[in-house]
């Protein structure tokens, strides 16, 4: 995430000066939940979650119940497509927003099913400062060494694409066509899920958006992919066009988009590049599929 990055970078001992004056607008903030319809997908205790605003955006972190939020289609449409949406965070925090609910606000509004994925990230501080310095710590070395996978995650996105299919039928939806879109971690956990689950088998198409661009999956089925990132994104610079080459190797039903910049994490945020349209891209694709 762009903003978020300058304010990681500012707390760098290296940091460039133009990210110093970001540092001293953090002030994360803790929010009430978002209310709205959910599924819960274990009966764990909801626990020590927390619901937080940061420059504008809304994670939530210690998430402990993994849930998923349905978002209906919408203008009286139903195309009969699922979307699950699996936002990123580095699996420190769920990016909710601009990686959750506002893709699948947009995904509904063509007519689409989406189902918001809260999955269980790594634990972190509930103190602001020491979650705030612990995201510097992790962030640091974005582009230059590989995320450590994250079980949990994997298994909560398997377990929401078997809720999904159950219930295919109280929500209009052809069990043939469910999807994932998943952003950076969520992009990882997708890529895992496709390696070692067999609910991958059954996805009709998959987009991954800005994700580790090193992972050459190995093994697993190879859905109709939608792969969009940024040329100045550490995580294009450190793999190139591993991903798509490797993933072309086994299928050509793919749809790449290259931006020239946009950087990481640019999400349904407004960057003043061609990366600002992905997600028109992105909906015309999904139409198609």
């Amino acid at each position: 995430m762009r903003i978020i990055l300058t304010f990681l970078l500012a707390l760098l001992p290296l940091g460039p000066a133009w990210a110093q004056p970001a540092l001293s607008q953090a002030n994360p903030e803790t929010v009430p939940p978002v209310r709205q319809p959910e599924i819960a997908l274990s009966d764990r205790p909801v626990g020590a979650e927390t619901w937080t605003r940061v420059f504008g955006q809304t994670w939530v972190r210690n998430v402990e119940r993994p849930t998923l939020y349905p978002v209906r289609p919408k203008n009286g449409r139903n195309t009969g497509k699922a979307v699950i949406v699996v936002p990123g965070g580095g699996y420190q925090f769920v990016s909710i927003g601009s990686e959750g609910f506002d893709v699948a606000e947009r995904i509904a509004a063509q007519g689409h099913t989406a189902f918001v994925l809260k999955y269980r990230p790594k634990p972190t501080p509930p103190a602001p400062g020491a979650f705030m310095a612990e995201m510097a710590k992790a962030f640091s070395g974005l582009g230059k060494g590989e995320l450590p996978d994250h079980p949990p995650a994997v298994d909560d996105l398997a377990a929401a694409i078997d809720r999904v299919r159950a219930d295919a039928r109280d929500y209009g939806i052809d069990p043939r066509e469910i999807g994932v879109i998943g952003f950076s971690a969520g992009s990882r956990t997708a890529i895992r899920l496709i390696e070692q689950r067999p609910q991958a088998a059954s996805l009709d198409h998959v987009a991954l958006i800005y994700p580790p661009m090193t992972q050459t999956i190995t093994g697993g089925p190879r859905p109709d992919l939608f792969l969009a990132i940024a040329a100045d994104d550490p995580l294009f610079v450190q793999g190139g066009l591993k991903l798509a080459d490797g993933w072309l190797k086994q299928s050509r039903a793919v749809e790449f988009h290259l931006y020239s910049a946009g950087s990481h994490g640019f999400g349904m945020r407004p960057q003043g590049t061609t990366s600002d349209l992905w997600i028109d891209q992105y909906l015309a694709w999904l139409a198609l599929q």
